[in-house]
């Protein structure tokens, strides 16, 4: 999975909200796209382990 540069407005909303509903917090748009673009890298690190990890058996 390649993580985007930037994410569209869609998804900043969608995040916000989600954010905002779990921790009470309202993030701005920069925020958003700081944090949200930190956990798709973080997906992308762990699903890349995992597929390293199916072909070494």
């Amino acid at each position: 999975m390649k993580t985007p540069q930037q994410l569209s407005r869609e998804a900043i909303e969608e995040f916000r909200a989600i954010y905002q509903e779990e921790f009470g917090k309202l993030l701005s748009d920069d925020e958003v796209q700081e944090i949200a673009l930190r956990l798709l890298r973080f997906f992308g690190i762990l699903n890349g382990s995992h597929s390293d990890e199916t072909t070494l058996r």
